[in-house]
C-alpha cells in the first residue's frame, strides 16, 4: 500500500539522542530545588496558537506526567528578556532549558557561558563547540519541498505562495525547499513568498495570504507561527479552489476544508525523549543533530479529510510518493538556502 494513502503520523525516532553523561562538577550559582523533582524550563515567545510552541510544551508536559519533572514553561515578552527569562528559572531551579527559536540564541550563549553546569536544549539550528548546549536541525526543508511538489501538481492557476515569519535559517529552510518543490515540477509557475517579521501575529498572516489569494494564488503554504491561523481564514475568505498547507501538528482542525496536508515535524515525541534520557545521563552534545525525512523528523502529513483528499488526482498521488522516496534515500538533494537554490535545477521524471 502506497506511504499516500496510509496518512500516517510519523514518530520521530530519537533513540540516536545518547552520549555524554551529565556532568557532575558543581555550578556556580546552585538553584534551589524544593520539592526534589529534576525542572525543566522552557521559553517562548508564546502558546496557544497550535504552533511549534505548543507542541514542544505538549512533549514537556507528557514528561511531566509520566516522567515526574516539573515543567516550568514561561513565556517571554521580548527578545531582549531572554538572558533574565534563562537567568529566573535557573534561579527557581531549573537544569534544563529548553529554546526554541534562533531570536533566542544570543541571550542563550550568554547565560549557557555564565552556567556551565546547566543544560540548554536549542531547536532552532546547528550549533557546534559548546559543552552544555544540544542542538537539532530539522530539515524542514525536505517536508516543505514535498508540499511545494503538491502545489505545483495541483495549481489550476500557476500560481502559489508561501508565508513565513522571519528571516532566519529555519524559516529559509522551509521556503527555499518549498520554492523548488514547486520548481521540480512546474518551472513556469509563479511562487510569492511574504515574511510576517513575527510569529505570533495572527492578523499579518491573514494579510499576506489575502494578497497572495486575490493576485490569483490556489495554494498557500505557511510557516509562521501564530500567522498560520489567519492564513487558513484567508483560505475560507477567498471561496472555493483556495487552499492552504498547514504546519506544527497538523492543524487540520482549524479548517478541515481548507487544510489540504501539513509540514510537520513531531518535536512532542523528541522532547519527551530527550528529557527521559537526560534523566538517565544522557546528553549528546558533541554534535548537532540532523533530522529529516530518512530519519522520521519531518514530513508532509496529509488531510484526514476523506472528501478533501479526493481533489488530489491519482496520478499526483503516484508522482507524490516516487519524490518522497527520491527525497528520503537523497537522490533529490533539497535546497535549504538562497544559493543552494540557486545552483538547484532539478527537474522531476518519473
Amino acid at each position: 500500500m502506497k506511504k499516500f494513502n496510509k496518512l500516517v503520523v510519523f514518530i520521530l525516532l530519537m533513540s540516536m539522542i545518547v552520549g555524554v553523561l551529565v556532568g557532575c562538577g558543581s555550578k556556580d550559582t546552585t538553584p534551589s530545588n524544593d520539592n526534589n523533582k529534576v525542572k525543566v524550563g522552557l521559553i517562548a515567545l508564546g502558546f496557544g496558537t497550535q504552533s511549534f510552541n505548543d507542541d514542544v510544551l505538549a512533549g514537556l508536559k507528557s514528561a511531566e506526567t509520566e516522567l515526574n519533572i516539573e515543567a516550568m514553561p514561561l513565556e517571554v515578552p521580548t527578545v531582549s528578556d531572554v538572558a533574565n527569562s534563562l537567568r529566573t528559572l535557573i534561579g527557581q531551579g531549573a537544569e534544563l532549558l529548553i529554546v526554541t527559536t534562533s531570536e533566542f540564541k544570543d541571550g542563550m550563549l550568554e547565560v549557557a557561558e555564565e552556567y556551565p553546569d546547566i543544560k540548554f536544549l536549542y531547536l532552532s539550528e546547528a550549533l557546534e563547540g559548546y559543552d552544555n548546549i544540544m542542538s537539532i536541525l530539522y530539515k524542514e526543508h525536505e517536508a516543505s519541498f514535498l508540499a511545494g511538489a503538491l502545489a505545483g501538481l495541483m495549481t489550476e492557476t500557476n500560481k502559489v505562495g508561501a508565508v513565513l515569519a522571519l528571516g532566519e535559517s529555519i524559516q529559509y529552510r522551509y521556503q527555499y525547499g518549498y520554492m523548488a518543490g514547486v520548481k521540480s515540477v512546474n518551472p513556469d509557475a509563479e511562487v510569492m513568498t511574504a515574511f510576517t517579521n513575527s510569529y505570533t501575529d495572527v492578523g499579518r498572516g491573514n494579510e499576506a495570504a489575502n494578497t497572495m489569494y486575490n493576485r490569483g494564488a490556489d495554494f498557500v503554504g505557511t510557516y509562521s507561527g501564530a500567522g498560520n491561523l489567519g492564513v487558513f481564514q484567508a483560505a475560507a475568505d477567498a471561496g472555493e479552489g483556495k487552499y492552504a498547507f498547514g504546519a506544527a501538528n497538523g492543524q487540520f482542525d482549524r479548517m478541515p476544508d481548507k487544510i489540504l496536508a501539513s509540514v510537520v515535524k513531531p518535536i512532542d515525541k523528541a522532547i519527551y525523549r530527550i528529557v527521559a534520557d537526560y534523566l538517565e545521563g544522557e546528553f549528546d552534545t558533541s554534535s548537532p543533530k540532523q533530522l529529516g525525512l530518512l530519519e522520521e523528523g519531518v514530513t508532509l502529513l496529509y488531510t484526514p479529510n476523506e472528501e478533501l483528499l479526493k481533489i488530489i488526482p491519482e496520478d499526483v498521488k503516484d508522482i507524490m510518493d516516487d519524490i518522497f522516496e527520491k527525497v528520503k534515500s537523497g537522490e533529490i538533494v533539497v535546497p535549504g538556502t538562497e544559493e543552494e537554490f540557486k545552483d538547484f535545477n532539478y527537474s522531476y521524471s518519473k
